[in-house]
């Protein structure tokens, strides 16, 4: 066998070995990070979507009830009870089974931001909660530099001139007028703090005049 045709029948060196290695490892690296990193992205923007979803669904739901809360006849003076920046107290018959009928006597709900979370709360004549229900987590209104308050109020005063309530000061429930619901929701918790606001000013329906 000739010199030259043991030339052409040799393989590939150990060197050359060694460098398709390295550029395969190089090649497959790079995928797997693009591939964790679109992972990742769809991971992220999945769950911001689904907060913003259910943002816009506590809002709603908030402004709903808010807007039907209605006194109950008797000694009750007003639809609302409490109006705190983290805390609102009224009575509805929202959801309620015959809540058509004008005489169904509302039942005491309440709406409270603790720890993040907003919760809904029927409660007793009493005042102690009978049931209570997770509206949304994730809410900083509390955390957020400075504080954010959850609702605030506009109300008439005694001279017949609106306004609202603020840090210092708070309105009467039974004067109360609007309703400003602010929330602040982080769409990305546990990672790098990315926040969304949605508000809605609410005018209950039954309590105009009062």
């Amino acid at each position: 066998m000739t010199r030259a045709s043991l030339r052409r029948q040799r393989g590939i060196t150990l060197v050359e070995l060694l460098v398709a290695i390295t550029i395969m490892t190089v090649l497959t690296t790079m995928i797997i990070a693009g591939w964790i990193s679109l992972t990742k992205a769809y991971s992220s923007t999945s769950r911001s979507d689904k907060q913003r979803d259910s943002s816009n669904q506590a809002i709603a739901r908030m402004a709903r009830e808010i807007r039907d809360a209605q006194k109950p006849l008797g000694a009750i003076p007003a639809a609302f009870t409490y109006s705190e920046p983290y805390r609102i107290q009224f009575y509805s018959t929202f959801n309620m089974a015959g809540n058509s009928d004008p005489t169904s006597t509302p039942r005491l709900t309440q709406f409270r931001l603790q720890g993040g979370t907003i919760y809904r709360d029927l409660l007793t004549a009493a005042g102690v909660v009978s049931s209570s229900s997770i509206l949304i987590k994730d809410v900083v209104n509390e955390g957020y530099h400075p504080n954010k308050a959850l609702f605030t109020y506009s109300a008439v005063d005694a001279y017949g001139d609106t306004y609202s309530s603020s840090t210092t000061r708070t309105v009467s429930p039974a004067t109360l007028q609007t309703v400003r619901i602010l929330l602040l929701v982080d769409l990305n918790p546990g990672k790098s703090p990315n926040y969304m606001d949605i508000s809605t000013t609410v005018q209950p329906r039954n309590v105009r005049h009062q």
